[in-house]
């Protein structure tokens, strides 16, 4: 099955191209005047070798490509450094170094395995943002995330009878890519996991939330645990129906030389 799935692989590398653009490590052993990085950007190339307690960049050039591979050669007087770049999988390549000293007419031959370097994740910035719940039942109604100085703050709202109260902000403690906060109000203590979900690569941002909670109340004892789920940006709301009784307000205007009192019924 595994090897399968190797020749797919291949033939859909070789099929539409490999793509090499990136940063490179090796993972090889490696001696003096070996490529320790490969940084490859379209079809330009520039080695990193070390030289003893040195780590030298050499020049950058364009490859020469040849098939799907990529080819190409730096020049040092009667050295040369020659490097034969294959595809193996979507993050690993091999490369064959070639050094030829043709005052020695003497070549050599290596081959080590690279692997791209994945870039730097910022799960912070997926975060941040406001987020509200269009479930009634839920405790906590929004939050709203925000970085100050590299650290995470989250300011919360409860559920409330008529309006939203605020539960206060707390600090962020990130932890195997979720947020994990506590909120105190008086005798209340709220404490709760965030995790995002539904990542948006168009805007680097969660496009939604999900909050375990844990409310207690230091007072009674009582312990409250729900799991609500947040939706990025504003959520409309159905308009709060009226139920009070139109309540007579009364004004008093002059016209004239004659008090004239008004009942005027408003909501």
């Amino acid at each position: 099955m595994k090897r399968v799935i190797l020749t797919i692989v291949m033939f859909i590398t070789y099929a539409f191209g490999f793509n090499y653009s990136g940063t490179w490590i090796n993972k090889s052993d490696i001696s003096y005047n070996d490529p320790i990085k490969l940084k490859i950007e379209n079809r330009s190339i520039r080695p990193i070798i070390k030289r003893g307690d040195k780590i030298v960049a050499l020049k950058k050039k364009e490859t020469t490509i040849v098939g799907n591979e990529l080819y190409e050669a730096w020049g040092f007087g009667s050295k040369n450094l020659v490097l034969l770049i294959k595809p193996i999988t979507k993050n690993k390549i091999r490369v064959i170094e070639k050094k030829i000293y043709t005052n020695k007419k003497v070549i050599y031959t290596k081959s080590f395995l690279f692997v791209r370097k994945e870039p730097i994740i910022n799960i912070k910035k997926r975060y941040l943002g406001n987020y509200r719940s269009s479930s009634s039942f839920s405790a906590i109604s929004r939050i709203s995330i925000k970085e100050i100085d590299g650290e995470l703050f989250v300011r919360g709202w409860k559920k409330g009878r008529y309006k939203d109260r605020p539960l206060g902000i707390a600090k962020a403690k990130l932890y195997n890519n979720k947020l994990h906060i506590t909120w105190r109000k008086k005798d209340l203590i709220v404490s709760a996991t965030i995790k995002g979900y539904n990542y948006n690569p168009n805007n680097n941002k969660f496009r939604n939330l999900q909050l375990d909670i844990k409310e207690r109340d230091i007072n009674s004892e009582l312990t409250n645990r729900q799991t609500i789920q947040l939706k990025r940006g504003l959520v409309k709301f159905p308009p709060r129906v009226v139920t009070q009784s139109p309540q007579s307000i009364y004004k008093k205007f002059k016209i004239g030389p004659v008090d004239v009192n008004l009942m005027i019924n408003s909501y």
